[in-house]
């Protein structure tokens, strides 16, 4: 580490302005924009399709729970859902890999500069769709935004060299504490961005939005570039080479190799839990705002409102449940894990289900512990390897997370655009599945695999 940068603020309360300010402007531009560039996509999708009577489309706007802007939005989701699809391929794939080979060379190397690259990204895609939304474009135009935040590392890059800079600069007893405050930004600046943003839109236009989402991402670059100091000292003062072979093999046989202190069946069960949670949650986000428009006439402003809630309501469970089952209960991870896995089927199934907006709010109360799933088994896989590799498997969790929903979004987008009209929506069933899958491998993990305490299991979530 630089102690000369580093020991200033790891003490008092300047460690929390250093990632808090920035991570939470970000994902303020990100929650301001996320339901209405899908509305953009639909809109000039629309558009494109009418032709000469493009001027019908406003309805999806002026009047969208009208049962002829419904009848619209099943002859164009189906398409604008291929570029959809199209656009997680593009922003996932590169990512996805990047994350293998950065992650590994900034522990000598250096956190900042992938800080630098995650929030310039955000400037780029905002900055192109700032200039290209005034204009009445094909839609698949838009996608030349996703090429920056592609190239760059998209999000996997920024949050895995922002945790990774967590990790440098707070002391292990405290580091959760830390995490936490983190979270709590990045949450806070999601719900502020999706409550506001429609309400933005619906004043000033697709322009407006994203030159405020614009701003605020150069705001939140100068932050990280100018006040926020490198966390690891880059002794040889060199570059060297990023795409080092060597530390992936190294990293797989980490993951793979037998021997002692490696709990493999745990390792896995664990990593094929995350896997398919974030498969359902990429997948779910890239229908669900479609969907409430479709079936239930809803607009941004009302998907936005919903959305807020039922994040703000997710969190209440997380925070709340996991106090109480740890504290008060006595549970263990697998237990909790479970809690949240049967959370998440009773959810999904309602969704599924959904003919009235009350179905959506009742599936998002039954849906309150899926927020438990992730850090449980998180706990879970802190104990599965050795103290000093849990950087690498934790790295080839980033690495699955950010890759294997790649192929969920696209299946969930191609689900939905074939059976939007059938009922129950496939779409939710297969979640539904998938969770009950997860439920069968929780206890399997819990009955089979014997899981020790050790003394690392304070690392639970400082990875």
């Amino acid at each position: 580490m630089d102690n000369e940068c580093v020991q200033s603020v790891r003490k008092g309360w300047k460690r929390f302005t250093l990632m808090e300010p920035p991570i939470f402007l970000l994902l303020l531009a990100y929650g301001m924009t996320a339901t209405v560039f899908t509305d953009l996509i639909v809109y000039q999708t629309c558009r494109q399709m009418m032709g000469e009577n493009r001027n019908n489309c406003d309805i999806l706007h002026t009047n969208s729970s009208s049962d002829e802007a419904k009848e619209l939005d099943k002859i164009v989701q189906p398409h604008a859902s291929y570029l959809i699809m199209c656009k997680s391929l593009i922003e996932g794939i590169v990512p996805a890999f990047l994350v293998l080979f950065l992650g590994p060379w900034s522990d000598s190397h250096g956190r900042k500069p992938l800080l630098i690259m995650g929030y310039f990204a955000p400037v780029c895609k905002y900055t192109i769709l700032t200039i290209i939304s005034h204009q009445d474009l094909n839609p698949w135009i838009y996608l030349l935004s996703s090429i920056p935040t592609s190239l760059m590392g998209g999000i996997s890059v920024l949050l895995l060299s922002t945790f990774c800079y967590v990790s440098d600069i707070s002391e292990p007893d405290k580091r959760a504490w830390y995490l936490a405050c983190l979270e709590s930004s990045l949450t806070a600046g999601l719900v502020i961005g999706t409550l506001t943003g429609p309400l933005i839109f619906q004043a000033s236009g697709y322009g407006s939005l994203f030159l405020i989402a614009t701003f605020l991402c150069i705001i939140s670059f100068f932050y990280i570039l100018l006040f926020v100091p490198e966390s690891v000292r880059n002794e040889s003062n060199k570059w060297g080479n990023p795409f080092n072979f060597s530390l992936v093999k190294q990293l797989v046989l980490t993951c793979t190799k037998k021997r002692p202190g490696l709990n493999r069946g745990l390792l896995w069960g664990c990593l094929l839990v995350l896997s398919l949670f974030v498969i359902i949650f990429d997948g779910t986000t890239n229908i669900e705002y479609l969907f409430a428009n479709a079936k239930l006439g809803w607009n941004t402003v009302q998907f936005s409102m919903y959305s807020s809630l039922s994040m703000t309501l997710v969190i209440f469970g997380t925070i709340v449940g996991l106090r109480v089952m740890k504290n008060f209960m006595g549970f263990t991870d697998t237990t909790e894990a479970l809690i949240g896995s049967l959370s998440g089927f009773a959810a999904t199934i309602t969704y599924s289900l959904t003919s009235k907006p009350w179905h959506m709010w009742l599936g998002t109360s039954l849906g309150i512990f899926t927020g438990i799933i992730s850090p449980t088994t998180r706990s879970l896989l802190s104990k599965s390897a050795p103290v000093d590799d849990l950087g690498k498997v934790f790295s080839l969790v980033t690495f699955m997370e950010a890759l294997l929903p790649l192929g969920g979004a696209s299946l969930y987008s191609l689900m939905y655009s074939l059976y939007m009209s059938v009922y129950p929506l496939p779409a939710y069933l297969f979640s539904a599945g998938i969770y009950f899958l997860m439920i069968i491998i929780i206890i399997i993990m819990d009955r089979k695999i014997d899981i020790h305490e050790s003394p690392y299991q304070t690392a639970i979530q400082e990875d």
